[in-house]
């Protein structure tokens, strides 16, 4: 059995008895259910305890007049519908009372038609409000949900970016041997350096993915040169040297990659301008690849390779100073050289990092 719709109801804020008594009647008999005030507080009381959808009041009244009244109601509800009664010489008033919220005002004497029509339409166009409400907040949380659905998506992708970058450094580093983890090494080396350094952290997401790819040219290098035991020949050299940019063709068609080319394409010039593959000399080299020359000699030597064998960080901190001005930017040094030690240990200690296989000699081979 469905229950019987609950009756509307309406408050009338009114001084004058018999006008109150003839609003009760009109509502009452149209299925209204009628709370009654004799003045603007003990409407406001009211008001606040049973937050009538619709309410009447008169203007003037003792102890609160109704605009009054208005102002403290719609501040406890700003959806009610509020209908101001005035005499023929308020009007004025009745008009200011609409710059404070009431929906309408009607004129003394009451017609029972009319009353009953612009509290129809006061209560339509509340109704109306808060189902505009409503959809603004529904709608809201779906543009949330959305949004966080979207960005949740786009973190796995950032996420799935990164693995797939990085899982290629370590192919990279693999096939390369004895360099195993160094780009990983490398990227803090360089992050620390980078940040220390001034360099924005919008830039640095660039700067690791430049890293962790430097050596991405290398796949195009055959296996004999890369992995040859002694010194390379002058053509060795030749064919070695193409490797930057063969990793600049390879990073630069893929978009979220371009910002990491710089790194790919100018990791091997020289401050002095004589390095490769472009000869650029001084800050004509991108920062990025000017911090990770730094980090990168300096993973370099302090880590056993088959073709060098490590020295400690003062030595190779030492020789970055010594190299300051030919090899490396000495701006990017001497904001090195104030890296502390510790971070350094944790960067070169840290999980990426694996056991090392001794062997040979220093800096001869390119990394």
């Amino acid at each position: 059995m469905s229950k019987p719709p609950v009756p509307r109801q309406v408050l009338v804020v009114e001084d004058d008895a018999r006008v109150r008594g003839a609003l009760r009647e009109i509502f009452v008999n149209d299925g209204y259910q009628c709370l009654v005030a004799t003045n603007g507080r003990e409407g406001l009381d009211a008001f606040q305890m049973e937050r009538p959808p619709l309410t009447l009041t008169d203007i003037r009244m003792p102890v609160m007049d109704g605009l009054d009244f208005l102002k403290r109601a719609r501040a406890i509800d700003s959806d009610a519908a509020i209908i101001v009664i005035t005499g023929v010489g308020d009007v004025g008033t009745a008009i200011e009372s609409l710059k404070s919220g009431a929906y309408d005002f009607i004129v003394k004497p009451v017609n029972v038609e009319g009353v009953l029509i612009a509290a129809e339409r006061a209560l339509e166009r509340r109704q109306l409000l808060m189902e505009r409400r409503e959809y603004h907040t529904l709608l809201e949380r779906r543009v949330a949900e959305a949004t966080r659905d979207l960005t949740a998506a786009l973190n796995e992708l950032d996420d799935t970016y990164r693995s797939t970058i990085e899982a290629l450094g370590s192919a990279l580093d693999t096939r390369d041997i004895g360099t195993h983890a160094h780009s990983r090494r490398v990227v803090g080396y360089s992050l620390a350096l980078a940040r220390a350094h001034g360099l924005p952290e919008s830039q640095l997401r660039d700067l690791e993915h430049g890293v962790l790819l430097h050596d991405i040219g290398k796949i195009g290098i055959p296996d004999g040169i890369l992995l040859k035991p002694g010194p390379l020949a002058p053509e060795e050299w030749k064919i070695m040297r193409t490797h930057p940019d063969l990793g600049r063709r390879l990073v630069e068609p893929i978009p979220f990659l371009r910002g990491a080319v710089p790194i790919v394409y100018h990791h091997h010039e020289r401050w002095d301008g004589t390095g490769y593959p472009s000869g650029l000399r001084g800050e004509t080299i991108p920062l990025g690849a000017r911090i990770f020359a730094a980090a990168d000699a300096f993973d370099a030597m302090t880590f056993d390779r088959p073709y060098s064998v490590a020295i400690s960080f003062e030595a190779a901190r030492r020789e970055i100073e010594r190299c300051s001005g030919t090899h490396f930017d000495p701006a990017v040094v001497e904001t090195f050289l104030k890296l502390p030690l510790e971070l350094l240990e944790t960067i070169r200690n840290g999980p990426a990092s694996p056991g090392q296989p001794a062997t040979k000699n220093p800096l001869t081979r390119e990394h």
